[in-house]
Order: structure tokens, then C-alpha cells, then sequence
């Protein structure tokens, strides 16, 4: 079992011109969040605290995922106009781990985003929980 404790720091970031945006930050061990499907945000903040087997849960599949190994910076030659931007601080276990991206993902050789991405940002909605 992975460690249930939260992270010593999380802040994620998922958005752009147009389609949802997602901004998450750990604050005193809750996780305050601001979703939007269209783009623009609502100003709502909403508040979420995860218990210790969703902490698990989270950090087995940052672990699985390789997030650590991330490059810090993910650039796509096809960034222009309506891109999709996204920015990952958190420290496991001492270590500090920042990475960005702007149309581009790990383990995507293009502006699609690749499967490791899509569970990783699929695995932060589930502990806001906008994912069953």
C-alpha cells in the first residue's frame, strides 16, 4: 500500500481558450478546486478532502505513471492559437517535482494527449471528485 498522507505540496492546472479548465491547489490538507466545461470559470471555489485510501490510490498511480520522471517541459510545434495548457507542482516524500506542457504531453510525440496524461488528470478528478 502507498503512503496515504497527502503530498507536502499540490497545485494542478488543466486549461485554455476554449473546453474545460480544472485548477486544483492543496491548502491546509483540503483540496480547493475551480472547474469550468466552457473555458471561462465561475469564480466558485469548491473544497474537497480526500481521505487516506484516495491519497493511496492517487500516489500508486503518480508512481505507475512515472510522474517523477516527467520531463519539466512539454512543448508542441503545432501551438498556435486555442492551446491547451497544463502545470503539475507537488513533493512526494521530499521531493519537488514541477512540470508544464502547452499542446503537448509525456509519452505523446504529438499535440493528442497520451494515455499516461489522461489517467494522471483523471486520477486529480477523482480526488475533487468530479470522477466516480
Amino acid at each position: 500500500m502507498h503512503d496515504a498522507a497527502p503530498p507536502g505540496a499540490f497545485e494542478f492546472y488543466l486549461g485554455g481558450s476554449a473546453g474545460p479548465s480544472l485548477y486544483v491547489r492543496l491548502v491546509g490538507g483540503r483540496l480547493l478546486y475551480e472547474w469550468a466545461s466552457n473555458g471561462s470559470y465561475s469564480g466558485v471555489i469548491m473544497e474537497a478532502t480526500p481521505t487516506p485510501e484516495e491519497w493511496a490510490r492517487f500516489r500508486e498511480t503518480v508512481d505507475r505513471l512515472g510522474v517523477r520522471e516527467w520531463e519539466p517541459q512539454y512543448l508542441s510545434a503545432h501551438s498556435c492559437c486555442d492551446v491547451t495548457y497544463w502545470y503539475l507542482k507537488i513533493e512526494l516524500d521530499g521531493q519537488k517535482i514541477v512540470v508544464q506542457g502547452a499542446d503537448a504531453y509525456p509519452a505523446s510525440t504529438g499535440p493528442n494527449v497520451s494515455k499516461e496524461f489522461r489517467e494522471f488528470f483523471l486520477a486529480v478528478k477523482n480526488l475533487v471528485g468530479l470522477e466516480p
